[in-house]
């Protein structure tokens, strides 16, 4: 059934990260003076801290963070901090508490490698990541906005702290960009450069889709450049859009030059039905019917080796190969959001939406076409008679050239068969163009 095995899919990923304390990182870099300055988020597990009781009944906890920065193999920057938090005995710690840091430093433009190690001071466990860090290289004689910061708090400072930016602002940063329904507001931080003086600029935020598609936009505001640079402190409410990957999508213009910059940041909602279905931590449940279900919709996606492996396992191989079919694609495992998941259940999604045909969804040569391939680029459809046959044509502009998919309803009953392609391994019949035309009638 369809809802099954997207259930069934959907719970997949809770195991990913099963195991260890997880921990968050994220980062921004500014305009200083003509350098380039960059700070370093993090958000540590409170809950699973290790912790001693203190005399007066209150838990102390400590992590040790070292962070590591690489350029081309060689170690540039390395600093440890010591994070110490204590729990009120009468308090008690949730499950999502996170603890927020913040380092900052100087780093010259250009591509770096950052290692961070966090280690639970009491239980002596350790857990590390590795991302990628770009400090980005200002350009002061054009309009240009530094990076986005993503924040949990942004208000003006009561007494400065190591939030406090600018001496002004305390901006508490939030490096786990993951939302759902209950926690769905965030702030951001940017800056503005080369502004024109004493001007009027206009400032525009939105929320877009991965398709390109506005879902959400906060009314412009039009400001008066206090100088060359501004601070912008924006607010989004993004608890009702649904689940998927989005950027949130900030435009400057400056209205006495009309220059126009842009910057994104990557976002995720989860839904709470995605979110219940997290607490599934084995899967003694699902039996090798349920699984198999799960393997031919993923097959497409699958390398021959997995294919094989798959079907000469026993249902706790199976199981295994799935979990980590996930894993092993996961573009950045650093963040706890699997992006290649997420864009998957998305075209499983729409497949399911859109090719009804026997309820195939993205078993059907569309789906298992748009699993593999992606969104095409363009599609050209005729489906209103013309003694031509009802058929699409997809189009992939840059991907090997441009890609072709041709699919048509060869019996008049609403399936679409893949009929040609000019994408090596796929079905190519240099006559397709007669299989459009056998045997139609105008309708």
């Amino acid at each position: 059934m369809k809802k099954t095995t997207l259930i069934l899919l959907l719970a997949m990923i809770s195991l990913l990260h099963a195991g260890e304390f997880r921990f968050y990182t994220d980062y921004a870099s500014y305009y200083d003076n003509d350098r380039s300055f960059v700070e370093l988020y993090f958000m540590l597990p409170r809950f699973s801290m290790q912790r001693y009781e203190l005399p007066n009944g209150d838990l102390q906890g400590q992590y040790l963070l070292a962070v590591n920065i690489y350029q081309n193999e060689e170690n540039v920057y390395a600093k440890t901090l010591t994070i110490d938090d204590v729990v009120a005995k009468d308090d008690t710690v949730m499950s999502n508490d996170y603890i927020p840091e913040i380092h900052s430093l100087h780093l010259f433009p250009g591509e770096y490698t950052i290692n961070i190690m966090v280690k639970d001071m009491y239980s002596g466990q350790v857990v590390q990541k590795n991302r990628a860090l770009n400090v980005r290289s200002y350009d002061m004689a054009q309009l240009q906005i530094s990076d986005i910061e993503i924040a949990s708090y942004a208000a003006n400072t009561q007494f400065k702290n190591k939030f406090t930016k600018l001496g002004v602002y305390d901006i508490v940063p939030l490096a786990n960009p993951e939302f759902d329904e209950y926690m769905g507001t965030f702030f951001t931080y940017f800056e503005v450069y080369k502004l024109t003086q004493g001007e009027p600029y206009t400032f525009q935020s939105s929320l877009v889709d991965l398709n390109g598609e506005t879902v959400l936009e906060n009314e412009a505001v039009k400001s008066i450049a206090p100088g060359l640079y501004d601070v912008i402190i924006d607010y989004m409410d993004i608890k009702d859009i649904p689940a998927g990957i989005y950027d949130y999508k900030v435009s400057i213009k400056d209205e006495a030059s009309g220059d126009i910059a842009e910057m994104t940041k990557h976002v995720y909602m989860i839904r709470e039905t995605e979110m219940d279905l997290y607490m599934f931590d084995e899967y003694s449940l699902y039996d090798e019917h349920d699984l198999d279900s799960i393997f031919t919709i993923l097959k497409p996606l699958m390398t021959q080796n997995e294919i094989n492996t798959f079907k000469k396992s026993y249902p706790d191989g199976k199981r295994h190969l799935i979990i980590e079919f996930w894993k092993k694609r996961d573009p950045d495992q650093s963040t706890g959001v699997n992006e290649y998941y997420i864009e998957i259940m998305a075209r499983i999604n729409f497949a399911y939406q859109n090719y009804t045909y026997l309820n195939k969804g993205p078993t059907s040569d569309r789906g298992r076409v748009l699993l593999k391939y992606g969104y095409p680029t363009e599609v050209q459809r005729q489906d209103i008679g013309g003694y031509v046959k009802d058929h699409e044509i997809w189009l992939y502009e840059g991907m090997r050239g441009d890609i072709k998919f041709v699919f048509c309803d060869t019996r008049g009953r609403g399936l679409y068969e893949l009929i040609h392609s000019n994408m090596e391994g796929e079905i190519f019949n240099a006559k397709w163009k007669d299989i459009l035309t056998a045997g139609a009638k105008s309708y």
